[in-house]
């Protein structure tokens, strides 16, 4: 708005700062509702879905047994 209100000569500033909010208004209301040329699509009736909760839970081998001396390879210990 400023630049539009400081460049056009003093007799038509107050058309020029009208036309310039107009056009504002109209591209912010595109920018807002989104432009898209897509055609809506209304559906009669919803898809069957149908749904099967389950939960997998895969059994996981025993561990081995924990070593007697953990620091049997350690050059510093015995």
């Amino acid at each position: 708005m400023f630049m539009v209100w400081t460049t056009t000569p003093e007799a038509s500033r107050s058309v020029a700062a009208g036309l310039a909010v107009l056009a504002w208004t109209f591209l912010s209301a595109f920018a807002m509702r989104g432009l898209t040329l897509r055609r809506r699509v209304v559906a009669g009736r919803p898809a069957k879905v149908t749904v099967k909760p389950e939960i997998y839970v895969p059994v996981q081998p025993p561990a081995p047994a924990a070593e007697q001396h953990p620091h049997s390879g350690c050059p510093f210990r015995d």
